[in-house]
């Protein structure tokens, strides 16, 4: 008994609320028409329904006012458990989510039939809860490392200017911190830079200076500038690159192999190879950056694309964490991605599909 009832439940629960309307008017005519056969049956209504073999207009008149009465007092009953109870609650947690409260979250129903409807937008409301407690807390990070960022150069600037208002500063001293003011000044432009074109990124959703350019040109021509930025630093560059025209925005496509080539030469070791490869999969162009630095972990590549993420948390290296999501976000333009398979200690490679 205690299965069929289980079962029973389980069925309810998949009925939507078309279907439980049409069942309650099923069960409710039923039961009058049960209730009249079994008087007539028992000759209990003396003739009122059935008389000489035909219907009398009062007896038929009597099950439609019932039939009516019932099916009114159990649409009220159902539309206040079913409808009513479940709606203010949802007014009450969207109340709450719309007051700031991102961990609010709606539960099933404990007891009673719910709706395939009811349960159906509960479970949408939870995902859109769940979405925006997840953007609020990027929200937050994006602010305090925006913050720091900037901060950071900006506090270098007027240190060392205000040392250089010093009367006791050697003509070396003044050099020297001129030359950190200059780097600084470079670092704030380089990141005020990108942090406008990943806004324009991140606003832009239709490619509209799309041309056909040579692809293998334009990764030799960005391996080029990156050799000669890092070239107070010994490093091989490798370049396997089959002939490739693709159709896309030369200008946002060359700055993810910018992006890629900067991080290599950044974390690979002095007299490191850095590997380039080229090649179509199903018409895709596919290209692969590889160094020999020292890897990232797993919870590492999780992250990696993010806003102003870094592993290395020692900020040894410089870098503001915006060119990986910048890099991840052209792809996605292009209707592709970027893909990094990385273990410690055994360098990474950043893979990028474009469509």
């Amino acid at each position: 008994m205690a299965q069929f009832v289980n079962r029973l439940r389980d069925c309810m629960r998949t009925v939507n609320l078309t279907m439980l309307l049409v069942l309650n008017l099923f069960f409710i005519v039923t039961l009058n028409l049960t209730v009249v056969t079994v008087l007539v049956v028992l000759e209990a209504d003396h003739g009122f329904f059935i008389k000489d073999g035909s219907v009398s207009i009062g007896g038929a008149l009597v099950i439609l006012y019932a039939s009516c009465i019932l099916m009114a007092v159990s649409l009220v009953v159902a539309i206040r458990l079913v409808l009513i109870k479940p709606i203010k609650n949802i007014i009450q947690a969207m109340n709450l989510l719309a007051a700031g409260d991102f961990t609010v979250r709606l539960q099933p129903a404990a007891h009673g039939y719910e709706p395939t409807e009811i349960r159906e937008f509960k479970a949408a409301f939870n995902k859109a809860a769940q979405e925006l407690s997840g953007t609020e807390l990027l929200r937050k990070d994006f602010v305090n490392n925006f913050s720091h960022e900037f901060k950071t150069p900006i506090v270098s600037i007027s240190g060392f200017a205000d040392l250089l208002l010093d009367e006791d500063v050697t003509p070396e001293e003044q050099r020297e911190y001129l030359q950190i003011i200059r780097d600084e000044s470079r670092r704030l432009a380089q990141l005020s830079g990108s942090v406008l074109l990943l806004n324009r990124i991140e606003a832009q959703t239709i490619l509209t200076d799309c041309t056909d350019f040579a692809l293998d040109e334009q990764l030799r021509q960005c391996i080029l500038v990156t050799r000669q930025k890092w070239r107070d630093k010994p490093l091989q560059f490798e370049a396997e690159l089959a002939p490739c025209t693709y159709h896309g925005s030369e200008a946002l496509v060359k700055e993810i192999w910018l992006n890629l080539l900067d991080n290599a030469a950044k974390f690979s070791p002095e007299n490191g190879t850095i590997s380039v490869t080229l090649h179509r999969e199903q018409g895709s162009p596919v290209v692969a950056v590889t160094d020999q630095g020292c890897g990232m972990d797993a919870e590492t590549c999780r992250h990696i694309f993010e806003q102003f993420y870094q592993g290395d948390t020692s900020h040894r290296t410089q870098g503001n964490g915006l060119g990986l999501a910048m890099a991840q976000k052209i792809a996605a333009l292009h209707g592709g991605a970027v893909t990094v398979d990385s273990r410690p200690g055994s360098g990474s490679c950043f893979t990028v599909v474009l469509k």
